[in-house]
């Protein structure tokens, strides 16, 4: 820990704080590193051990590279956590990057686990959904 912190490797960092723990620490060293891939590594351990607020905290640089979006939603469905992906992605939409992938993919977990809301969604963002993707799914 005082090695990567002196030597200013905030990647490291972020990795041995997930190791040790320190979820929150971990969240601001991989700020500092900015790596889409330490992003993702904090992430993932923040929703194996139930820290849902910091993992969205990281999952928000994650959603909006669209090659990154495939693989974070199959590890939140594989660990049975839709709830906060939902809440994850509908959070995501409000950002300034937003794309076309996360309106597609949040209809689709809507088509999946909240039929209800997904009518609602479409209303609001149809110029934005994949719609042949969408209805694939559905």
């Amino acid at each position: 820990k005082l090695l990567y912190n002196n030597v200013s490797n905030y990647a490291r960092l972020a990795i041995t704080l997930v190791h040790l723990g320190e979820y929150q620490a971990a969240v601001d060293s991989a700020r500092k590193a900015n790596s889409t891939r330490t992003w993702k590594e904090v992430c993932f351990a923040c929703v194996d051990n139930n820290e849902f607020r910091l993992a969205q905290m990281c999952g928000l640089h994650i959603v909006v590279h669209a090659d990154e979006l495939e693989d974070l939603i199959r590890y939140y469905e594989e660990k049975g956590h839709f709830e906060e992906l939902i809440s994850l992605l509908e959070a995501g939409l409000g950002l300034e990057r937003a794309h076309m992938g996360m309106f597609t993919e949040l209809a689709i977990l809507y088509s999946k686990y909240k039929p209800g809301k997904m009518r609602e969604h479409l209303d609001l963002f149809w110029s934005r959904v994949n719609i042949p993707k969408v209805l694939r799914a559905a």
